[in-house]
């Protein structure tokens, strides 16, 4: 066989497997696009059903949501009116209470002001009394020692006198005696009427 021949076969053999490449190539093209223009439409059609079940959700959703918003608006204002009616109640029984407590106290506060009162009077009047007899023990008291230092005095010039007297040769002795006895006796007296002003008062 000639190198000619064999040229002629190789190429021939070349030739027919690039018309079978390009047979497949255009085979598997013509497939691809069949294939690529199924799933487009699929996808339109996918879409435009997604499209409808996300607008049926979309609207069952709005109606659902609305439904809820119009039952909780119903439930708030029920809510409000029970909670209000509670709240006036409550404002009520409080107001209530305390006037009550408040009469109350301002009664135990009248009853303890009567008794304070009383018992400030009580007192003003012991001290009034306790004082009353101090003053009346103080002026005795004063009374007392102005009578002693009179009679004291009374004494002193008497003895002065019969100083006098004796130094002039004229003692007088009867009336000493008798100045002494004078001053015993006051003396007496005066403690007399004193216990007996003390004796009333305690």
């Amino acid at each position: 066989m000639s190198l000619s021949e064999d040229m002629v076969r190789l190429t021939q053999s070349m030739r027919e497997a690039h018309d079978r490449r390009v047979a497949e190539v255009s085979a598997q093209r013509v497939a691809a696009g069949k294939q690529l223009a199924d799933l487009q439409a699929e996808h339109r059609e996918m879409a435009t059903t997604q499209r409808k079940e996300l607008q049926q959700f979309a609207e069952t959703l709005r109606r659902a949501v609305s439904t809820l918003i119009h039952n909780l608006d119903v439930e708030r204002a029920a809510l409000n009116a029970d909670q209000q009616s509670r709240l006036d109640a409550f404002k009520r029984d409080l107001r209530q209470d305390m006037a009550n407590f408040f009469h109350e106290r301002a009664a135990e506060r009248r009853v303890a002001n009567a008794s304070q009162r009383q018992s400030l009077d009580d007192f003003m009047s012991a001290l009034r009394e306790r004082t009353g007899s101090f003053l009346a023990d103080i002026h005795a008291a004063r009374m007392a020692v102005r009578a002693d230092q009179s009679s004291a005095q009374q004494v002193w010039q008497q003895f002065a006198i019969e100083q006098q007297q004796n130094r002039a040769g004229k003692p007088r002795l009867s009336a000493d005696a008798e100045q002494r006895d004078e001053f015993n006796t006051k003396t007496r007296q005066r403690r007399s009427g004193k216990r007996q002003q003390k004796t009333p008062q305690e």
